[in-house]
């Protein structure tokens, strides 16, 4: 390659690497959202769901001993969400909790098996199973012992919160579209390059205007500790007089070197004028200034 050949400039690998790196641990993260969202807390609330059905339908077959059918009768909700509304009004839930903490009130067992059902269906809900074909019970008693013969020797899965699964969905919707801009950055980035004449010291931006050190009225360093460089454009340019282009040197390879070249031509560092002091400090000591010579001190 020649001395006059345009030199194009190329990704900075740090600033490459850097990019990489972001856009693998915020997409990570927001997979991991997904994953808990999808997958992780629904099979958690399911469990529980099970567990509080099982609960139910104990506490249900309990309160046959005050309302003999009652567990054959009313062990299945046909209509679960009118139901949950209805258990956690202000009134009925009061009178149910009151009722089955209570073990010599009247209604103890009943109300024992309506806490328990709105804790199961409480359960339901958070995981969006809270339809009738999830709650219709054929046949209560097989479905006790299945129950029982699951979760007897389990412990108590955890409940999951309201907020549980909708926080991961924001996760997951906050870190992919963070990931998706920094994709979108990174191939807009990929897509532009400088161009270098260093016969002209010319520099071409990506938009096609061009730059010569003498286009250039000031270099603004005031971000040069953030890679970022501002060009004051003289008035007459045919396509930038005046303004003031932002260059960022971190992304591109090469361009803070060709920068730093424009303005060591246009704005050559200038030579500190010689003070007094210099000169005093250079001057050869006069003969009688007392100093040593090679045959021995000076004479007094």
């Amino acid at each position: 390659m020649s001395e006059t050949a345009p030199t194009k400039s190329a990704l900075n690998r740090p600033w490459v690497l850097k990019m990489l790196i972001f856009i693998v641990v915020v997409l990570g993260f927001g997979s991991w959202g997904y994953y808990d969202a999808a997958i992780v807390y629904p099979a958690r609330g399911q469990n529980y769901a099970d567990w509080a059905e099982w609960q139910y339908l104990q506490a249900s077959a309990q309160a046959d001993q005050e309302d003999f059918g009652w567990f054959r009768t009313n062990a299945s909700v046909t209509d679960p969400v009118g139901e949950l509304e209805h258990l956690t009004s202000e009134e009925e839930s009061a009178r149910n909790l009151e009722a089955a903490g209570n073990p010599e009130a009247r209604s103890y067992r009943r109300s024992t098996a309506l806490v328990t059902r709105q804790r199961w269906l409480e359960g339901l809900r958070l995981i969006g199973q809270l339809k009738p074909e999830r709650t219709t019970i054929i046949d209560p008693k097989k479905r006790l012992e299945d129950l029982r013969a699951e979760w007897a020797s389990a412990p108590q899965p955890k409940p999951l919160h309201g907020f549980d699964i909708p926080m991961q969905w924001g996760i997951m919707a906050v870190c992919y579209t963070v990931g998706a801009y920094l994709i979108v950055l990174f191939l807009r980035v990929a897509t532009k390059s400088y161009r270098w004449d260093p016969a002209e010291q010319r520099l071409t931006f990506p938009g096609g205007a061009s730059l010569v050190p003498s286009d250039l009225a000031e270099i603004d360093k005031r971000k040069w500790d953030k890679f970022i460089v501002f060009l004051k454009v003289r008035e007459g340019h045919d396509k930038l007089a005046g303004q003031e282009v932002r260059v960022d040197t971190y992304r591109h390879a090469h361009v803070e070197g060709w920068i730093l070249e424009m303005e060591r031509t246009q704005f050559p560092p200038q030579e500190e004028p010689e003070t007094d002091a210099d000169a005093s400090d250079q001057a050869p000591p006069s003969a009688d200034s007392g100093a040593d010579t090679p045959d021995g001190p000076a004479a007094s």
